[in-house]
């Protein structure tokens, strides 16, 4: 780090000086990034111009705003939190829309795979920078387990993500709370066909048992760190600067080829955040449908991080980098 903090005051943190022209104010940021306990690396700070309103007006500046160090002491929950919150609006978002909006009832299921995939990308657009865009109770696990995360943070970032992905679901229900008078007539019913509790979250289709929807969540799970883990290796072919939207593709290809049978949860705050929410609508069925199928999109997630994430360093050994003179 240079030896300006930049997360100090505000007089250290915008730096402002005039520019050789004399013109516009500019903040130079620091030129070394140190990288977050999640080893997932930051984009190099180009310096960026200041607008003049931040010298005339410093309320503007948001280190000059309430509780500035407290903000930035748990920004990484923060992040967390809106980066759940995000994901979960779209991605229940869209299974809402589809629900209500009949009209192109045969391409239902390939917009909800789309939606939670632009959805994750969006998410993660918001809040990577900073926490490392988890997002995902199994992933922040599963990272703290192999050595790439603290686990002083783990308790944090999943309650951050469960209390995201819950209030998205209440926030999401307001936006839509006339829909679902319209559709149910006012009798909120968890299936059937006024159903409408998989907005919320997953259930495993008709037919299909505990052990392959187990098995589904594992293998799911697992190819979705795998790729993870694969993508961003910079000693191979790393989206650099493109993770979000590489990520979001993963999950709109793990959707619409190999999620169908379970809805896919991968992710248990998902999962687990908005079902919470919906007990308020169908009382105990979210937890009780399906001989209590709940456990499932709950727990296995974190079996298929783990293992998705041995398996990648197991059996994938790029060439190590050479060390540099």
């Amino acid at each position: 780090m240079s030896s300006a903090e930049p997360h100090g005051r505000a007089d250290q943190y915008y730096a402002a000086s005039e520019r050789p022209d004399g013109n516009a104010r500019y903040h130079e940021h620091p030129k070394v990034v140190m990288l977050p306990e999640h080893e997932i690396a930051i984009p190099q700070a180009a310096d960026y111009e200041l607008p003049e309103v931040l010298a005339i007006h410093p309320m503007y500046d948001p280190s000059n705003w309430p509780a500035y160090s407290l903000r930035y002491r748990f920004r990484d929950y923060f992040a967390e939190f809106w980066g759940t919150f995000i994901l979960i609006l779209f991605g229940d978002g869209v299974v809402a829309t589809v629900t209500f909006n009949t009209t192109n009832a045969a391409s239902a299921y390939l917009a909800i795979t789309f939606g939670w995939g632009v959805g994750l990308a969006m998410a993660l657009y918001c809040c990577m920078g900073i926490s490392g865009g988890h997002l995902n109770p199994a992933v922040t696990f599963a990272n703290a387990l192999f050595g790439k995360f603290s686990w002083r943070k783990v308790p944090g970032y999943m309650l951050a993500q469960f209390l995201g992905a819950f209030v998205a679901a209440a926030t999401l229900y307001g936006i839509f709370h006339d829909q679902f008078d319209q559709f149910d007539g006012g009798n909120r019913q968890l299936m059937g066909p006024q159903g409408t509790g998989g907005i919320w979250c997953t259930y495993a289709k008709p037919g299909n048992g505990k052990f392959f929807s187990v098995f589904s969540e594992i293998v799911n799970t697992a190819v979705l760190l795998f790729v993870i883990y694969s993508i961003g290796d910079d000693r191979l072919t790393p989206a650099k600067h493109h993770l979000p939207i590489a990520i979001g593709l993963l999950v709109f290809a793990i959707g619409t080829c190999t999620g169908w049978v379970t809805g896919y949860a991968i992710n248990p705050a998902r999962d687990f955040g908005p079902r919470v929410f919906s007990t308020i609508l169908y009382g105990s069925d979210p937890f009780t449908f399906g001989g209590h199928y709940f456990w499932v999109p709950l727990t296995m997630p974190f079996v298929g991080a783990c293992l998705g994430i041995f398996v990648y360093q197991f059996f994938i050994l790029p060439e190590p980098k050479p060390k540099k003179d």
